[in-house]
């Protein structure tokens, strides 16, 4: 099965590569919306820029579409893609929010593309257990949500503080795999990496009750590499 992924650069558009090609599927590109503001209700926005990086971790083509009509524009990438690189589906990581997930199934089937998202309805704790066992390591790059402060942004998150965002979770109501927004994901390594990302400078934007982890310099390096 040959498909592109719709890819944010996050902990679930990743697990979604990863299992795509452990069932044996062909990722032949990964397709980035890059949004015009952080209150997009379709699309991850921190540090989307350095989504390339990742598909040069992975050695997959990438797609970055910056700005404009965002549903627009990826339907033209994605009638493209069909047409030149003779893909037939696209697959997300969406997780729980039928907003995102009916949009998305909508414009693959304009375009004659079948929509799969293999972490539908999965058990949130499941996932990040999965995550866990795979030694994905993933920072957080964004929050906004009741008990999310700034100390978690670019954070790197191990076990135990996958163990304190459960609490907060079942405290605070916030979902599990931040599919409400209340936070986002950056995957700097993982199983089917070639390389590891290395965040070289950053900065924190907090704006009263939420916040963002800003990556300014960032590159791919071996992982024999010291």
């Amino acid at each position: 099965m040959r498909v592109a992924v719709l890819f944010s650069g996050g902990k679930d558009s990743c697990y979604t590569v990863w299992l795509l090609q452990h069932q044996g599927w062909e990722v032949s590109r990964l397709v980035t919306i890059k949004p015009n503001g952080q209150d997009s209700m379709m699309f991850h926005y921190p540090n989307v820029e350095w989504t390339g990086l990742q598909a040069e971790a992975m050695d997959i083509p990438h797609s970055l579409i910056e700005g404009g009509d965002e549903l627009g524009e990826l339907q033209e990438t994605l009638e493209t893609l069909r047409r030149k690189e003779r893909i037939v589906g696209i697959a997300t990581g969406a997780v729980a929010s039928d907003f995102q997930k009916s949009r998305f199934d909508r414009v693959s089937d304009s375009v004659g593309l079948r929509s799969f998202s293999p972490l539908w309805h999965k058990d949130p704790g499941t996932i990040v257990q999965d995550l866990i066992k795979a030694e994905f390591r993933t920072i957080i790059s964004g929050v906004a949500a009741s008990g999310l402060d700034r100390s978690w942004l670019g954070r790197e998150m191990t076990a135990p503080w996958w163990e304190k965002l459960a609490d907060l979770s079942e405290r605070h109501g916030i979902h599990l795999s931040g599919e409400g927004g209340e936070y986002e994901t950056f995957v700097i390594d993982a199983p089917h990496f070639k390389k590891r990302i290395i965040v070289e400078k950053s900065t924190t934007v907090w704006e009263g009750q939420s916040g963002y982890f800003k990556i300014e310099k960032a590159s791919a390096r071996d992982k024999l590499a010291n």
